[in-house]
């Protein structure tokens, strides 16, 4: 009987437990998670880290990768790392799926583009401690999530996700320690209740919207090791004061969109108890109305590794005790403040890696052995300063510099040769706007240099000096543009083969553009304007070209149909050439265009209607040529504006950070790691677009570009009447119509142009009055009509108040109170268009060729009547013989 019962438990224990420990429920359990994964998006990653999830039950599942269980004996699975398998599409997480690992301590579904659960969320996990659902697309709010189920939760992290509303649900999870929120959409307050939260040592409600007033119950958290409210909409004052007992404090980051925002350390006179590793104070408005200073309770840091204080408005020198109090400092940011002085350094060797001082008045020369002080930086940022005199040589020994901005200053001399052989790890280089002139030194073959700033200096040498001394292996970026390089672009542009933005606009390059040009198959952006380049442009292949500036050239012949292949292209600079023949029908097929300038060529014939199909256009140029016709009346369905499928003009940056988690993150792991995303190192290459409105010259880029709309038809031979569609034309910013021959009265539809800034319609033969209803427009900064053939009052309420007589000059019939020709009472025409009144102004245009026509007809009658007539002929003579004699009496008569 004893056998009996002792086999019976033998078989309980089998149908318990895998043959090596694993308990048959969650081994099941586990092989249908591995089939949900696999049938969301099989690939070799997938296969490779789920390959020892194998339906054997020989198979220990305790040993299978990405799990953990708590021992042999009993088999439970008490770790799941299941992140970054679903990163191909977004997917729903299936909850349920994790029911039956009920001794579950330690959930990571991190980095799988999840968007939300299949059902009510997580299962009732009673004793799960940490979960991690960062880095997906997680949409709703926290009971969403399924939070309630884990009550005892101690590490929690939800961030870079979509989730918003209220957190107020957290509060409840007294055992938590980590909370990670960072980068979602919470917005409103900070809720007070979290200060219950008695255990928390990571807070991190970085990169969300929550507004109000900073939390004062931080006070009490004196448990936090780490705090971050960086980069939310918070407003009052914080006084870091309130700190001073929070020994335990090694993180600390603060700043705020909010300009309403202040970060008080000086008020009152305090001692911290904290020795920070790392520490962000950026736009915080610091000690705002005491004079911006550095805080001085930094001065008793000393073991600091991480520190921006950049966007301060900071006064004073140059913190050098800072960084000579730190010896373990690596990354040192003030950008952006009111620093001044000399840069001094000090004598102590420094392991920093990343120093940004940019955007201050820090002037001189830079320390002769400033490359001794930094031998281990990687990331050198002096741009926006006052520095001048020449670069110091031992700069060469920073090999492991990677990336040096020293642009924006005063520095002049050639360029050393140690910047190009010393600097062996350089992978960008900026030198823009400085005095520099010469040649580029030679950078050798091993040099992983990829992107080159050289714009808006004195560079005096030929565009084939320069391409010898460049490699151009892996150079993605070149902007020589805005430099005195001269000569022919050579064959040897062919070894960019790799560059994608190509900068050579405001030089004295000529001839014409070489074969080799078109073979540059990642060309993204080419700037060759502002040279004295000619011939044609058949070999350049628009193909993968985006943006292509070859204004201000002397190029000639026609647009080559090649460039109809040019799908991808969103700006056509053609502008100010040699250009000629019609502009070409098949202009339609470049339907990502956002702004097409062709003025200033010798384009005729009529402006083709294809151009309303390009849906995405946002500004038009087509002045100075010899186009005739009428304006076409599909111009209404043209957008000339952004929408919100469309891509925006792109701007380029460069990051120098990479957000991580902290969440997890406590033990055995430097705090130098903590780094929120900081602002893009540079945003020197932007989309750029100039245009003519508000009687000037404009160049918008980035942004601005993005909000600038407009139409530009001025200085061509176009005729007939201005399209009442033109109206329509909501978002247009800038209308030109000038300088040609247009008739007809301005249409009342102009008052429909809501955003309207600039309209200029002079120098035409327009007739009519000026619709009253055009004082809506509210936005009207410079209106022109001058030279044409209005009539009766202008507007004078609203803008066309602001408007002097050089708007109305050369319309004798117009009158107002601010034209020196005032209306009388009596005569004043009704302020409302009447549509069905006679027309009350002259036509000149039709007076002038009725009376040539008249005059003509009766003088032709006259001399046939005499000619017929000799009697009435002879008696025509002696009258005008009786008249001379009369007034001239001392004439013979005959």
């Amino acid at each position: 009987m004893r056998l009996g019962v002792g086999v019976s438990m033998l078989l309980c224990s089998v149908a318990l437990l895998g043959c090596d420990g694993c308990l048959e429920k969650e081994r099941i359990g586990l092989l249908e998670i591995k089939g949900y994964i696999l049938s969301l998006g099989r690939d070799v990653f997938n296969d490779l880290e789920l390959g020892s999830w194998v339906d054997d039950r020989s198979s220990n599942c305790c040993g299978w990768n990405r799990v953990k269980c708590s021992n042999i004996s009993s088999g439970h699975v008490t770790h799941l790392l299941l992140d970054s398998l679903n990163s191909r599409n977004a997917h729903l997480a299936n909850g349920s799926l994790f029911s039956p690992f009920e001794e579950l301590l330690n959930l990571d579904l991190s980095s799988n583009d999840y968007q939300g659960w299949i059902g009510k969320g997580l299962p009732r996990l009673m004793k799960l401690e940490t979960l991690n659902l960062s880095y997906n697309s997680m949409n709703g709010i926290l009971s969403y999530i399924g939070i309630q189920n884990v009550p005892r939760l101690k590490v929690l992290d939800l961030s870079n996700n979509n989730l918003y509303g209220s957190i107020e649900g957290l509060c409840e999870l007294q055992d938590l320690r980590e909370l990670g929120l960072s980068s979602n959409m919470f917005s409103d307050q900070i809720p007070e209740c979290l200060s219950m939260l008695r255990s928390l040592q990571v807070l991190d409600l970085s990169q969300n919207q929550f507004s109000g007033n900073f939390p004062s119950f931080i006070t009490n958290m004196t448990s936090l090791f780490y705090l971050s409210l960086f980069d939310n909409h918070l407003e009052g004052t914080f006084s870091l004061s309130n700190l001073s007992n929070h020994s335990e404090l090694q993180v600390l980051y603060i700043s705020s969109t909010s300009p309403k925002a202040l970060v008080e350390t000086e008020k009152t006179q305090w001692f911290p108890t904290f020795q920070l590793k790392s520490l962000i104070l950026r736009s915080c408005n610091l000690n705002l109305g005491e004079g911006s200073v550095v805080p001085s309770f930094l001065q008793y840091q000393k073991e600091l590794q991480f520190v921006d204080l950049s966007h301060n408005k900071l006064v004073g020198a140059f913190p050098n005790w800072l960084m000579q109090n730190n010896s373990r400092l690596q990354y040192f940011s003030v950008t952006n403040n009111l620093l001044s002085g000399n840069l001094q350094l000090s004598s102590i060797r420094q392991d920093i890696t990343c120093l940004d001082i940019s955007d201050n008045n820090i002037s001189g020369s830079l320390p002769e052995d400033i490359g001794t002080f930094l031998p281990m930086i990687r990331r050198l940022n002096l741009s926006m300063n006052n520095f001048g005199g020449s670069i110091p040589t031992s700069i060469s020994k920073m090999q492991g510099l990677s990336s040096l901005d020293l642009s924006h200053n005063h520095f002049s001399g050639e360029l050393p040769e140690q910047l190009s052989t010393g600097c062996i790890s350089l992978q960008k280089l900026w030198l823009s706007n400085n005095l520099f002139h010469g040649n580029i030194h030679k950078f050798p073959i091993f040099i992983n240099l990829f992107e080159l700033f050289v714009n808006n200096n004195n560079l005096n040498c030929t565009l084939e000096e320069v391409l010898e001394n460049l490699n151009g292996r892996g150079l993605m970026i070149l902007d020589i543009s805005h430099n005195s390089i001269s000569g022919s672009i050579p064959s040897s542009i062919a070894k960019l083969s790799l560059v994608q933005i190509l900068l050579m606009g405001n030089n004295q390059l000529e001839g014409e553009i070489p074969f080799e040009l078109s073979n540059l198959a990642m060309l993204f952006m080419l700037d060759l304007s502002h040279n004295r380049l000619s011939g044609s442009i058949s070999h350049l292949n628009p193909s993968i070209i985006r943006f292509l500036y070859l204004q201000k050239n002397a190029f000639s012949g026609s647009i080559p149909p090649t460039f109809s292949e040019g799908l991808s292209l969103v700006t056509l600079d053609l502008s100010d050439n040699n250009f000629s023949g019609n502009i070409p029908y098949w202009i339609h097929k470049l339907s990502d265009l956002r702004a097409l300038s062709l003025g200033g060529n010798n384009f005729s014939g009529h402006i083709p209607i294809q151009l309303c199909q390009l849906q995405k256009i946002s500004i038009m140029q087509f002045s100075h040529n010899k186009l005739e016709g009428s304006i076409p009346s599909c111009f209404n369905n043209l957008s000339f504006g952004p929408r919100e499928n469309y891509d925006s003009f792109p701007s380029f940056g460069f990051p120098i950070m990479i957000a991580k988690s902290p969440i997890g993150s406590l033990v055995n792991v430097s705090v130098s790691v903590f780094m929120p995303s900081t602002d893009v190192e540079k945003e020197d290459i932007n989309a750029i677009v100039e245009v003519r409105t508000k009687n000037n010259f404009y160049t918008y880029r980035g942004t601005n570009l993005e909000m600038m709309t407009g139409l530009d038809l001025s200085c061509n031979m176009l005729t007939g009447s201005i399209p009442v569609q033109i109206g329509n034309l909501q978002k247009v910013r800038a209308l030109n119509l000038s300088h040609n021959y247009l008739s007809g009265s301005i249409p009342n539809s102009f008052s429909n142009l809501s955003q309207i800034e600039s309209l200029d319609l002079s120098y035409n033969n327009l007739s009519g009055e000026i619709p009253s209803q055009m004082i809506k427009l509210n936005t009207l900064a410079i209106f022109n009509v001058s030279y044409n053939n209005l009539s009766g009052v202008i507007p004078s309420s609203g803008q066309f108040g602001t408007f002097i007589e050089d708007s109305y000059i050369g319309n004798p019939f117009l009158c107002g109170k601010n034209l020196k020709q005032k209306c009388e009472a009596s005569s004043r025409p009704s302020q409302f268009n009447d549509t069905e009144g006679k027309e009350t102004v002259i036509d000149m245009v039709a007076f002038y060729w009725t009376f040539s026509a008249s005059y003509t007809t009766i003088l032709l009658c006259f001399t046939v009547v005499l000619y017929v007539n000799p009697s009435w002929r002879m008696t025509w003579f002696y009258v005008i013989a009786k008249i001379i004699h009369t007034c001239f009496p001392t004439l013979p008569l005959y």
